[in-house]
């Protein structure tokens, strides 16, 4: 199943890496708010659970608008409903990303959303601007 949504998958997981293998990521550069970067990743995932894309191509990068059609996030979609009824968002963490070539820096959030029948792991990444730049759900 395609569950990739933007290029910015590759760098999401390996964040992810960093962030449950070390017990920490790489630390998040000044030019964010920590507070800010979590509420955004939950303003994330209740829109992917109200199937809003309209509002998640609203609140991303040029290609991620691009990107993140409502066929691209039919899989998506489709396991949130497998899962169940949203709980909540049971553990967040958030780390920084400076993609070499371009430096531009990103905030990367790993949150753990509980379900009804499942948890699902959302990886979910921002610009400085908090335009949504990638979103990866497994």
């Amino acid at each position: 199943m395609k569950r990739k949504v933007s290029l910015m998958t590759a760098i999401a997981v390996l964040c992810l890496v960093f962030l449950t293998g070390c017990g920490g990521g790489p630390e998040l550069s000044d030019k964010f708010d920590q507070a800010k970067v979590e509420s955004s990743a939950k303003e994330v995932i209740q829109l992917v659970n109200a199937k809003d894309g309209e509002a998640l191509r609203a609140m991303g990068t040029p290609e991620v608008k691009k990107k993140l059609t409502d066929a691209a996030m039919e899989d998506v979609y489709a396991m949130v409903d497998e899962a169940g009824v949203f709980k909540g968002v049971e553990d967040i963490r958030v780390a920084g990303y400076t993609d070499k070539k371009s430096k531009t820096e990103y905030a990367v959030v790993v949150a753990k959303a509980e379900y009804e029948n499942r948890t699902l792991t959302y990886t979910i990444s921002f610009t400085t601007d908090m335009e949504l730049a990638g979103l990866y759900c497994k």
